[in-house]
């Protein structure tokens, strides 16, 4: 397929459960104009498999499968590494579009010759409700859109809610660190594109996933620490293209800081429950491994005597 009008990027990690729904949302748009590249960030489940049959069943699709994972934005990196549509459409593999989507976004970026359209989106809970959530204000102004998306608490600064016009990406620099790495990718947007359009309509639902990366519990760890990088990235950008003023973004990165900061604290908290958790564990075995077979070689009164001291009824 040459020279598609869109490109849809599509990053792919055990979402076996998932894929299906997201690739027939995509495939049933009513603008057909499109590639979609399906990324395998060496899924150890059968995720690529079925991209490979949804490929086979439509030429639009290509699958690149690799060997290693690397995460989310180095796969969508690869994604537009090989693909050749003038604007990019991003779409995680657990979610799905609505299916005039294409139509519509692309119908705003070529009236107006627009570099990055910004949309509402539906959210789906964990219990299966379906939210509807709204963008705040954009404009043509840097700082403030850093200040109103990029530092806000929520959700507001995904890319996949956001339509971009090809040379934008393409100045991208993708993090290679995999959470909140939206918020340099779409700070750095908001930089290059000169001319940001906002609808005040939803496309795209995001679901809660709660084996994703974002929602995993054993993740935490993990996620604290490379927040922490991908914010430093952040304002490493902004000092770099506005100078290193950081008290123009006041004050929102105060309490965007404050947040991080108590992430810190419940990790800490988090860490300590572990450890704990742990060590009453690692008691317990040796309680049972190497004291109770000396107990019970006893009479069963100096038995019973000596497993209330010990034990206290907890093992």
């Amino acid at each position: 397929m040459n020279n598609p009008k869109i490109s849809i990027l599509v990053p792919v990690f055990n979402v076996e459960k998932y894929i299906n729904r997201c690739l027939d949302s995509i495939l049933v748009q009513t603008f057909t104009d499109f590639e979609c590249i399906l990324v395998d960030d060496g899924s150890p489940d059968k995720s690529g498999m079925i991209c490979d049959e949804y490929a086979l069943k439509d030429d639009r699709i290509k699958v690149i499968h690799k060997k290693k994972n690397e995460g989310l934005p180095q796969a969508r990196k690869t994604g537009f590494e090989n693909s050749s549509g003038d604007y990019i459409q991003f779409i995680d593999s657990d979610d799905y579009v609505k299916n005039n989507m294409l139509e519509k976004l692309y119908a705003y970026a070529i009236e107006s010759n627009y570099d990055m359209i910004c949309c509402d989106w539906y959210k789906q809970t964990k219990n299966n409700e379906i939210v509807y959530e709204r963008m705040p204000e954009i404009n043509n102004y840097f700082i403030s859109n850093i200040k109103n998306i990029i530092l806000d608490l929520g959700l507001k600064a995904c890319v996949w809610n956001k339509f971009f016009k090809r040379n934008i990406i393409k100045n991208i620099i993708f993090p290679k660190k995999s959470f909140h790495e939206d918020k340099y990718i779409v700070t750095q947007a908001f930089y290059y594109a000169k001319n940001i359009c906002y609808i005040n309509s939803a496309f795209y639902y995001y679901v809660y996933n709660n084996e994703s990366l974002v929602h995993n519990p054993m993740q935490r760890s993990k996620r604290y620490k490379e927040e922490k990088i991908n914010f430093k990235n952040v304002l490493k950008f902004v000092k770099k293209v506005n100078g290193n003023d950081l008290n123009i973004l006041e004050p929102e990165l105060s309490n965007r800081k404050k947040q991080i900061d108590n992430r810190r604290i419940k990790f800490k908290e988090f860490k300590k429950k572990i450890k704990k958790r742990k060590y009453n564990e690692y008691k317990k075995n040796v309680k049972i491994k190497y004291i109770l077979p000396i107990i019970q070689r006893l009479n069963p009164e100096i038995q019973n005597k000596i497993s209330k001291i010990i034990f206290k009824g907890k093992n």
